[in-house]
């Protein structure tokens, strides 16, 4: 079953999403699925040919009203990092930080390594390389990758994996 946020569905166009209405007397077995159908959200979309989804049968709508929005967790990386470099003196080598996978929409615990070599006895612990504080920050966002940040949690040295 597809999963989308509640505001990915109400970024779709009003003629691509709706809630159904319709009652279809005409289909044969009509009082033994309508209860599946009736008051259930809707969308459109393009797999292989235009279909309907129906809310409960081809996809699930989570509510992210809750959730961090990308500039909010760009401000929450940069306070760690800020607190970290004041309090240490030094660059850190990675994040701990929330992600959130695209697909699923669950969360997990992650280590993000930042300008870290790879292939080193620490490899096991980093779950992503990236290039730098700007590189981290720009996961908030969708992007190319099979997940987002969505939240940092703070940052270390390799010394603290030792």
């Amino acid at each position: 079953m597809r999963k989308i946020t509640l505001s990915e569905y109400n970024a779709i166009p009003e003629d691509y999403r709706g809630i159904w209405t319709v009652e279809r007397w005409d289909l044969p077995n009509w009082a033994e699925i309508r209860e599946k159908h009736i008051g259930k959200r809707t969308m459109m979309v393009y797999d292989n040919g235009t279909c309907l989804l129906v809310e409960g049968m081809g996809f699930e709508i989570v509510d992210d009203s809750s959730w961090k929005k990308p500039d909010e967790i760009r401000k929450e990386i940069g306070s760690h990092y800020l607190k970290f470099h004041t309090e240490k003196g030094c660059e850190p080598h990675y994040a701990d930080c929330v992600i959130r996978w695209n697909d699923t929409l669950e969360t997990e615990e992650a280590r993000i390594a930042l300008a870290m070599d790879a292939d080193t006895d620490k490899d096991d612990e980093i779950f992503y390389y990236c290039n730098g504080l700007n590189d981290l920050k720009a996961l908030a966002d969708k992007g190319g990758e099979d997940f987002i940040v969505a939240g940092c949690i703070g940052f270390g040295v390799y010394e603290d994996l030792l």
